[in-house]
């Protein structure tokens, strides 16, 4: 009897202490460690490839993530630079007031004191700069090389371009004192493409030679609004950053020999490649000496999509063409010459070969 008023004794004082805990607010009760506060981070996600991975860690050097108010009126910067960006967690604190807000990230600018620079955005100025003026730019040559006319010049590029990221993300910082931690992600697309293009002589063994062509790719992608999409009419003609004339033993039928084929490659940076722009990115490659094109205008972006059926296939994802164009950032096309004449007939993209039936580039 005696155990049993005991225990109705310590089960009404433990009753009598949660419903003062109850009753308690979040301040008071951790008054002296300050843990009711309301903390809200930031991390950053680039899984828009080909792997469906993270590699933020891994290709991200710098982060500039730009707060907007919901006017779109600039608030507050947040930088990340080198090694802190390795950790896997990795976060930037809002230090803001409760509300909604526009995060704008530009990931790639800062990659280092002594390099030059790929892009650049405007410095926004608190209260005043809207975030429709936060357009990211590619640092192109300061001189036209080509003036089309008079309201169309052409610059050009010829750099192998630092990897640049965006995001852009809507989000609301509750006004409560609830002591959560609320994360928020800002998911990035990577606005920069690596193009590696071959050239196969078939006419003979000789192969070609690397200061015999001129390689370039035109396009109007040299500048990025705030939500991603192409700004202007600005032609940049890319050039090649390296170029060069390399040797492949091909096994041969007929001798059980090997035949040594010398071939072109020329590798080029380009910005972000859109479906929008799918007839306008062309490229151009001409003899160096009479400056006749040997191949001319032709779609890269159009040629690039052909790939997505495997992708799909390989990976067992769905995309649209601009999804393949976001997540595949490397792509490498094989064009065959005869006599210094284009085989229009086939090309091989990232390894597998396109054979054309009745089609008129």
């Amino acid at each position: 009897m005696n155990f049993l008023k005991s225990a109705r004794t310590y089960l009404t004082v433990i009753c009598a202490v949660l419903i003062s805990l109850l009753g308690t607010s979040c301040e008071d009760f951790f008054d002296y460690e300050g843990d009711c506060d309301v903390v809200h981070k930031v991390r950053f996600v680039y899984n828009r490839n080909l792997k469906w991975a993270d590699a933020f860690p891994a290709e991200v050097n710098s982060v500039n993530l730009y707060v907007f108010d919901s006017n779109g009126v600039f608030v507050k910067e947040y930088f990340g630079r080198g090694d802190e960006l390795s950790r896997p967690d990795y976060y930037i604190v809002l230090d803001l007031p409760a509300g909604d807000y526009q995060l704008l990230a530009w990931c790639g600018l800062d990659n280092g004191e002594d390099i030059e620079e790929s892009f650049s955005v405007p410095v926004p100025v608190k209260g005043v700069t809207r975030i429709e003026e936060m357009t990211c730019k590619m640092n192109t040559s300061p001189e036209p090389v080509i003036s089309r006319s008079d309201d169309e010049q052409m610059v050009y590029s010829n750099k192998q371009l630092h990897f640049m990221f965006h995001g852009l993300l809507n989000v609301t910082l509750e006004d409560n004192h609830d002591g959560r931690e609320y994360i928020h992600t800002v998911e990035l697309t990577k606005d920069t493409n690596h193009i590696r293009i071959i050239l196969q002589e078939l006419s003979n063994d000789e192969g070609l030679n690397e200061k015999d062509y001129i390689v370039s790719i035109e396009s109007a992608n040299g500048c990025y609004a705030y939500d991603n999409s192409l700004v202007g009419n600005q032609i940049v003609r890319f050039t090649p950053w390296a170029q060069f004339s390399d040797v492949v033993g091909v096994g041969r039928v007929e001798t059980d020999g090997i035949k040594y084929v010398k071939g072109l490659v020329a590798d080029l940076s380009v910005g972000r490649m859109m479906v929008s722009d799918a007839n306008k990115m062309m490229l151009t490659i001409r003899d160096a000496k009479t400056g006749e094109n040997i191949i001319a205008r032709v779609p890269i972006i159009q040629y690039a999509m052909l790939s997505r059926e495997y992708y799909e296939q390989a990976y067992g994802h769905v995309m649209t063409d601009q999804e393949l164009l976001d997540r595949e950032d490397e792509f490498v096309m094989t064009f065959f010459l005869y006599n210094n004449r284009w085989i229009d007939a086939y090309i091989d993209i990232l390894s597998w070969r396109i054979v054309w039936h009745n089609y008129d580039v």
